[in-house]
């Protein structure tokens, strides 16, 4: 029971010695976090945009139902190209 009561002593000793924020900078650290937060966010929307346009366009490009051949290569390359340059 000594060592719970000397081990919550020296929690508490710890605790007041903590250097807590002024809310001057809590506040210049939330809007820090919530910046990179929604930037982060935003790449993410466009990189998923952008994917995902690109696998409907490969989708596109290969017939349905058949095996792959030389002219379904040639139609995707056509497709990479065409992204390639837009980019």
């Amino acid at each position: 029971m000594y060592k719970i009561r000397r081990y919550f002593q020296g929690v508490w000793k710890q605790g007041k010695m903590v250097r807590w924020p002024k809310r001057k900078e809590l506040a210049t650290a939330v809007a820090t976090v919530l910046c990179v937060v929604i930037f982060v966010a935003i790449c993410l929307v466009v990189d998923d945009l952008i994917i995902s346009k690109l696998l409907q366009d490969l989708d596109g490009a290969f017939p349905k139902g058949t095996s792959a051949d030389s002219s379904s290569a040639a139609a995707a390359m056509r497709v990479i190209n065409t992204w390639l340059m837009i980019k």
